[in-house]
């Protein structure tokens, strides 16, 4: 199976987006095979995270599980729940 390169501006974009709108694209599957890195690196420092890539990932993908809103995701990944 090939999948395409990421596209090295949206990585971008995804990187320097707010955590909110970082949240929210994880939450939704706005990005592509490649670009969640560039979505955690916003979103650990948009809300200044202490914690690894793996621990907000497994966070995100709890709350995509439990259909969450943004913002509770948001109060999770403060919390570190």
């Amino acid at each position: 199976m090939h999948f395409p390169a990421p596209d090295p501006k949206n990585y971008q974009r995804l990187r320097s987006l707010p955590a909110e709108k970082a949240i929210a694209c994880y939450l939704g599957g706005d990005f592509t095979i490649g670009e969640d890195p560039a979505l955690l690196e916003a979103i650990q420092r948009g809300l200044s995270l202490p914690m690894k890539h793996e621990d907000i990932q497994e966070i995100l993908f709890a709350c995509i599980e439990a259909a969450v809103t943004v913002e509770e995701c948001k109060g999770r990944l403060i919390s570190g729940a």
